[in-house]
């Protein structure tokens, strides 16, 4: 596991890292929180920590910025004071902490944009469109999008996609499904286009 902490002191990253290898993990250090974007989308990390003094004296801006892509990670708030790295609520130890974040999957973020887009095009299982699915993209990548359905769908699947507007073919992986009624959350399918 690889963790990222975010101080503006040299020692109290020279500390807060020590601290983490003791633990048997990997970290790197920030000294600001505008440089967490960036590493987020190229290194998987398991969790943040975060210098109370760093946070406190960070601008709104970069808060503002950075808040939902910390909020997609385990993260602390932490006191660094001497050779310790206290955790601040909830009582838990550096320790206990790192073992918590075992259970999460360490992941980078997206690279581009999602945007909400509303193109309706038809879905197939098959290249002839033999019984396809009248659909809409409900937000776009880069890399894919994802589609409302109330389908079956198996992860790893390819599918077609033909545009109504203009009659292009596209084919693309099913990379995650949401069934419909299984929860609150809208269903469909997550693509990559190849």
């Amino acid at each position: 596991m690889i963790f990222v902490v975010i101080a503006n002191s040299e020692e109290k990253q020279k500390t807060a890292l020590s601290a983490i290898q003791s633990t048997g993990h990997d970290a790197m250090a920030l000294s600001n929180f505008s440089e967490l974007p960036e590493l987020l989308k190229t290194i998987p990390f398991s969790g943040i920590l975060i210098d109370l003094i760093t946070s406190t004296k960070a601008s709104s801006a970069e808060k503002e910025s950075t808040n939902d892509l910390i909020q997609l990670y385990p993260h602390v708030k932490v006191k660094i004071i001497d050779d310790k790295v206290l955790i601040l609520g909830g009582g838990l130890s550096l320790e206990q902490f790192v073992q918590n974040c075992n259970n999460f999957k360490p992941r980078t973020i997206r690279k581009s944009e999602r945007r909400i887009r509303h193109i309706p095009f038809l879905l197939s299982e098959e290249s002839e469109f033999i019984q396809p699915e009248k659909t809409v993209t409900l937000n776009i990548a880069d890399g894919g999008c994802f589609i409302y359905s109330t389908g079956e769908w198996t992860i790893g699947a390819r599918v077609w996609l033909r545009f109504i507007d203009n009659d292009k073919v596209m084919t693309a992986i099913v990379r995650w499904w949401q069934p419909w009624g299984n929860s609150k959350k809208m269903p469909g399918i997550g693509l990559i286009f190849d």
